[in-house]
Parts: C-alpha cells; sequence; structure tokens
C-alpha cells in the first residue's frame, strides 16, 4: 500500500462553502454556544474546522478495499464508532439506525424542533432534482429572524439542523435535503456518518475517482487525532511532501490511545459476525474495528 510504488488516484472531496453558516454561528456568545454545545455537540467545532484537503487526498491513498480500513507500513487505522463520537461529542443511541425513506417528516416534529407552523412547512419543504428538502437560505433567513428575537433555543435548532445538512451529510448545494432532516430529527447522525465514509471511500478508491461526499472535516479531525504532534512528523512538516511524512511513520509512533475512552464498551461485532454492519444514506457497508485495536 505503499503510494510511492503505485499509482496515485485524484479524487475530489464535499468542500461546501460555509462562509455564510460560519457568520450565523458567530451570533452565539459563549453562554449560547455552550447551550449549543449541551444540545447538539461539538457541531460547531466541525463547522469551523478548516480542513486541509491535502492531508485526506492523501489519507484516501492508503484505503484498504478488502479490510475496510486504511493499511500503512507497519500499522493499520480504521475510523469507528466510538472515535467519531468522541470527536462530535454526540453519544450513539440504542436503537434503529437511520433508514432511507422519502416519507416526509410528521409536521408536528417539526413544529417542535423548529417552531414552524403546518402552513410554512408546506410552502417550503420543496422538491430539488426529486428529493424533498428545504434550502439553505430559507433556513438561514429563520435562524437570522430567530436570532434578531432572542429566541436562541430555535436558532440553535435551525443553525444545527443547516450542518447537518450543509456539512454532515452534504448532497446538494445549499440545500438540506430529506436525508439530514430525518436523521436531525433522530439526534443519532454518528452511525450514518462512519457508514457515508466508509462507503464513499470504498466505492470511489474502487473507481478510481470521482468525489468522496462525506463529512470531510470530521474525517479530517479524525486522523490527525492519530498523527503525532511532536517530534521529526512534525518539524518536518515544511520540508516533506504529506505522503513522505505519513511514509515515515511506524507503529510506535502513532497516538493509538486516549484516556477519554476508559470505561467506553467498543463496539466490535454484530451478533456471531466478527465485524459491525453500517447503513449509510447511499448504501451500506461493513467495518472492522478490531484491526484498528492495540
Amino acid at each position: 500500500m505503499n503510494p510511492e510504488r503505485k499509482s496515485i488516484h485524484n479524487y475530489k472531496f464535499a468542500e461546501p462553502q460555509l462562509a455564510v453558516l460560519r457568520g450565523i454561528g458567530a451570533r452565539l456568545d459563549l453562554t449560547h454556544k455552550d447551550a449549543f454545545k449541551e444540545a447538539y455537540g461539538n457541531l460547531l467545532g466541525i463547522l469551523n474546522t478548516e480542513v486541509n484537503i491535502t492531508v485526506v487526498h492523501t489519507l484516501v491513498q492508503f484505503y484498504d478495499p478488502p479490510l475496510r480500513c486504511f493499511t500503512f507500513q507497519d500499522y493499520q487505522l480504521a475510523s469507528t464508532l466510538e472515535e467519531y463520537s468522541h470527536i462530535l461529542g454526540i453519544r450513539i443511541k440504542n436503537q434503529v439506525p437511520y433508514i432511507r425513506t422519502k416519507e416526509l417528516p410528521e409536521h408536528r416534529d417539526l413544529d417542535e424542533a423548529l417552531h414552524m407552523g403546518k402552513k410554512e412547512i408546506e410552502l417550503n419543504l420543496k422538491p430539488k432534482g426529486g428529493i424533498h428538502g428545504f434550502t439553505s437560505k430559507f433556513l438561514v433567513d429563520k435562524a437570522i429572524t430567530f436570532a434578531e428575537a432572542g429566541s436562541w433555543t430555535t436558532f440553535n435548532a435551525h443553525l444545527a439542523l443547516l450542518i447537518y445538512g450543509i456539512v454532515l451529510f452534504p448532497n446538494m448545494e445549499e440545500f438540506v435535503d430529506l436525508v439530514a432532516i430525518h436523521i436531525f430529527l433522530t439526534q443519532n447522525p454518528i452511525p450514518t456518518l462512519l457508514a457515508d465514509t466508509y462507503y464513499s471511500i470504498h466505492v470511489r478508491t474502487q473507481k478510481k475517482k470521482g468525489t468522496i461526499a462525506c463529512c470531510t472535516p470530521l474525517l479530517y479531525r479524525w486522523f490527525i487525532s492519530h498523527l503525532p504532534n511532536k517530534g521529526p512528523f512534525f518539524e518536518n512538516k515544511d520540508n516533506l511532501k504529506w505522503s513522505q511524512r505519513i511514509m515515515s511513520l511506524k507503529a510506535e509512533d502513532i497516538p493509538w490511545y486516549s484516556q477519554v475512552y476508559n470505561g467506553v464498551k467498543l463496539i466490535l461485532n454484530c451478533g456471531d459476525f466478527p465485524n459491525v454492519p453500517l447503513l449509510g444514506t447511499k448504501g451500506g457497508i461493513n467495518y472492522n474495528p478490531r484491526l484498528a485495536l492495540r
């Protein structure tokens, strides 16, 4: 799996325009940011992550399709449910994850979450490309209205939904589709996010081209959490290409374990199957967290 011994394939990554959303998020003072985090986890951290695309592009070159992980010189990395849950600050609920449906959400559920009346929902929950959803402009305008009225709980809900639709589950530009809306209402995004990561990388690396449509900031945050922040790797950041820097790493250089996972029960299998099946917004895939255990 040495990228210097095989062809380097070019991929694009979902990179939505985030300036407007970041501007909306900047309206929150410290107290309201704490309330937002309490309700929705570290979505603001993901929104404000500056992604180095070269890093994630290099990472994907090491993807190992049969093993569903990233295979490096003498070690393997596999992003896990528990790591995604920790980075986002959102726990994994003990319920069936999102299953794709074309059914519109109940008006009462949207009204309860977003304080929208039935008429407003019917006027604005419209199809685009055959998929129902809200335009980001509509949700941004609503968020600004609630901010100016001091309705911060409802403002937070609209901002969170925007992040779900534009950042976590990017599909169409400036459009929060039905998939993101359903997952937002369940507040259980972690299994679907991990599934989308693996599925999109797997499909594109098999075809050796195309756009990897997953939450790129989350993938980036996960990868850099396993990279050294001192020593030769860190000191050579301006002198070597990312592929060279990563190939210089050995198993003993990688930060494998964090005390934040003390007491966390790891999901390692599904019944008698020695792997974990995941269902994403585009399809299903399994992954093998045992490969990444140290």
